[in-house]
């Protein structure tokens, strides 16, 4: 079994990379949260971390060999760990790990099920099922300078302000701090363009 892989990124897609080692160009899978960093990478050498299974279609035949990338080992055993909850497919994880694992984790372990279920594949049935599972079992992936994710569920005009602001740039984790900090600060605050506003002045430190 092929546990490690270095070699020469030749291209990157929308699920998975390219990647030429001696001769042979194999293609792996990759979190959604690794993906947009492997484009400032092609031509370059990289070693990730795998995991090879087999991918087969709804009547259970026709298995296709696949092989999954990691970047690093600790993002491969918490790998490991998601795809063991009921409902969660190799497929479907990968997917859901739009944000790094470490705030995954955070997530998970701060019973935060509304940014789970903003997670791409998550709805609130997994969420429950995977904070259920999981829950109070990834302390070690947590990053230690993290601090807990808000556990506040977002209304439907805070939501709206989330996705604003990611469009324009800001990493979701960053975004939902900032917002959750404002509505804090002003509990009038209901319209997405006012929080948006409010959550800009946290994000530059604005009184």
């Amino acid at each position: 079994m092929i546990c490690r892989l270095t070699g020469r990124i030749v291209s990157v897609g929308e699920q998975a990379v390219l990647v030429e080692v001696g001769g042979l160009c194999y293609e792996l899978l990759l979190p959604a949260s690794s993906l947009p960093n492997m484009q400032r990478l092609v031509g370059e050498e990289i070693t990730l971390f795998t995991i090879q299974y087999l991918e087969g279609n709804p009547t259970g035949t026709n298995f296709v060999p696949r092989m999954i990338g990691f970047t690093c080992e600790t993002d491969r055993e918490f790998f490991n760990k998601f795809v063991k909850v009921k409902g969660v497919s190799m497929r479907k994880a990968l997917r859901a790990m739009a944000i790094p694992a470490h705030q995954l984790a955070a997530a998970i372990e701060s019973d935060d099920s509304g940014l789970l279920t903003s997670l791409p594949e998550i709805g609130k049935k997994t969420a429950a099922q995977i904070i259920h599972d999981l829950r109070g079992k990834l302390d070690r992936f947590l990053a230690p300078s993290a601090a807990p994710l808000p556990t506040r569920e977002l209304t439907d005009a805070q939501k709206v302000a989330l996705e604003i602001l990611i469009q324009w740039g800001d990493k979701r984790p960053d975004a939902q701090r900032w917002i959750t900090a404002a509505i804090e600060n002003d509990k009038n605050l209901t319209q997405p363009e006012d929080i948006v506003r409010a959550a800009y002045k946290i994000k530059h430190g604005a009184p």
